[in-house]
């Protein structure tokens, strides 16, 4: 589950360093999910939970957790995007996930 888009031609180890980060990070996303199997979050309340319970360093950007959890939605067909939204942090409604219980 370690994937990180090395958009920015990172060399080799620099690389796999990443790789790992980015592994963990969907590994703990996910176990947020799967222990929560019927309720719907957005990026942000989950980047907020996680940063509270000291999973998750409060300099980790939302933008890693929304790649994670697309991520763990399109790669691994782990999450499942729902059509519901809920107000985000701006005033701009953000689309919230849940766990794809197969």
């Amino acid at each position: 589950m370690n994937l990180f888009h090395n958009t920015i031609d990172l060399p080799e180890s620099e690389l796999k360093v990443r790789q790992l980060k980015a592994g963990s990070q969907n590994q703990i996303i996910y176990a947020y999910f799967y222990s929560h199997p019927y309720l719907a979050y957005t990026p942000v309340e989950v980047w907020k939970f996680l940063i509270n319970r000291g999973l998750i360093s409060s300099r980790t950007p939302v933008t890693s957790i929304r790649r994670s959890m697309t991520d763990l939605t399109a790669e691994f067909k782990l999450l499942k995007k729902t059509k519901e939204k809920k107000p985000g942090e701006y005033g701009i409604d953000n689309f919230m996930w849940k766990l794809l219980i197969k």
